[in-house]
Parts: structure tokens; C-alpha cells; sequence
């Protein structure tokens, strides 16, 4: 059995498929934002290894979560889900650290928790967005604003960027997932979350096929 660690997983696409790969057996270890959303987290997943805790809002949270998932490791497959972006508050929200929190959350989450945490024994996945392909890669907004587009490119980079830096040693993909009815999507989503949920819990113990469109969701090879 495959040993999972997800974040952003307090709802949503990455909650869905902890249910998937934690009512299999394998171990999955979840994230929430504070306390409060890791008990409904741990509720909603009781079947879970446990729920860290960290807000992505913060550049020392971030750290500190990198430290707790590193000390809890190691994982056979970790999920960068964690996503904010298309509220008229988030868009606009900038971070104590002086950033947009969609670059806090999206882009730089990510980049740290790859950097502090060690490798995955197989597979490292980024969610991004196919609004990534209106994205502007310099990160000259980051201080002020960095649109959702801008942070979901910015998730297809660092996918790229750690492929060419561990090479053929594990697997590493970016995922569209598909306009579907999460918190984000919003309620007049073509899709459910159950296709997506599935595709992500079957890649992450090694089932899904790499590039394969699926009707709700794309995977892409960052080799």
C-alpha cells in the first residue's frame, strides 16, 4: 500500500480522493489551513493517517508544515492540491509576508514544502489549470497581485523545473482537473468532482496512465 501526502485536502477535489485512497487502505496524511478545518477535515476522512496543519498565507507556516510532513515521512507519492484564486478577496488579499496569497498559496507553497520536504519515492504532482495557458511566467506581480492563470503556469514550471532536477528517479506531472463543482469551480460547473477524485487517487498508487485525457481531467508529463 502507497503512502500519500496531499495538501489543500480539507475539501474539494484533493479531500475526494483521500476518501478514495484512504477507504483502499493505503495511508494518506492530509492538510488543512487551521485546527478548526483539520477536525471536519479528519471527520470527513476518518480513515486518514492524520491532518497537518499549516496556513500557506505564511512563509514561516509553510516552513513549519515542511518540517511536520518531512518528520512524518517518508511518502511514496506527495499531492501540491492546495489552491486559491478566483474570489474577488483572494485575488486581491496580500500576505503579511508582503505577496499576493495567490502567489503564497499556488506558486511559492508549493516550491518550498518540493524544497524542504525529501523526495517522494515515486510520484510528486502539481495541480494546476488549463487557465495556465493565458499565464505570464515573470512573476513581476507577486508583491501586488499574480492572477490564478499566472500562479497555475507557475505550477506547470516548478513540475518541469523538478523533473529535469531528479530526472528519471520519479515521476513528476502537473494536473488539469477539469472545470468542475468545488468551492472555486462554483455550482455552475459542467463536472463533478468524482472523475477527477478517481483519476488522482488511481495515479497516486501507480494505476493511471500518464497523458491520458480523461473527460474531466488531463495529466501532463513533465519529461
Amino acid at each position: 500500500m502507497a503512502r500519500i501526502f496531499i495538501t489543500g485536502s480539507s475539501d474539494g477535489i484533493g479531500q475526494a480522493a483521500a476518501k478514495v485512497l484512504a477507504d483502499q487502505g493505503h495511508s494518506v496524511v492530509l492538510h488543512a489551513r487551521n485546527a478548526d478545518r483539520a477536525a471536519s477535515t479528519h471527520q470527513a476522512v476518518p480513515k486518514a493517517e492524520s491532518v497537518l496543519i499549516g496556513d500557506l498565507r505564511s512563509i514561516s507556516e509553510i516552513k513549519k508544515l515542511a518540517d511536520e510532513a518531512k518528520s512524518s515521512g517518508p511518502f511514496d507519492t506527495i499531492i501540491h492540491n492546495a489552491g486559491i484564486g478566483y474570489g474577488a478577496t483572494s485575488s486581491r488579499e496580500i500576505t503579511a509576508d508582503n505577496i499576493s496569497a495567490v502567489f503564497s498559496v499556488n506558486t511559492l507553497a508549493p516550491y518550498i514544502l518540493t524544497c524542504l520536504m525529501d523526495k517522494p519515492k515515486s510520484r510528486l504532482l502539481y495541480m494546476s489549470s488549463d487557465s495556465h495557458y493565458g499565464g505570464d511566467e515573470s512573476l513581476r506581480n507577486v508583491t501586488q497581485s499574480t492572477s490564478y492563470g499566472d500562479s497555475k503556469l507557475h505550477d506547470v514550471m516548478l513540475a518541469n523545473a523538478f523533473s529535469r532536477r531528479w530526472g528519471d528517479s520519479i515521476q513528476v506531472v502537473s494536473m488539469h482537473p477539469g472545470w468542475v463543482r468545488t468551492k472555486m469551480g462554483g455550482s455552475m460547473a459542467p463536472g463533478g468532482m468524482d472523475k477527477p477524485a478517481k483519476a488522482l487517487a488511481e495515479w497516486a498508487v501507480g494505476e493511471g496512465e500518464v497523458g491520458e485525457s480523461q473527460k474531466w481531467s488531463i495529466f501532463h508529463d513533465a519529461r
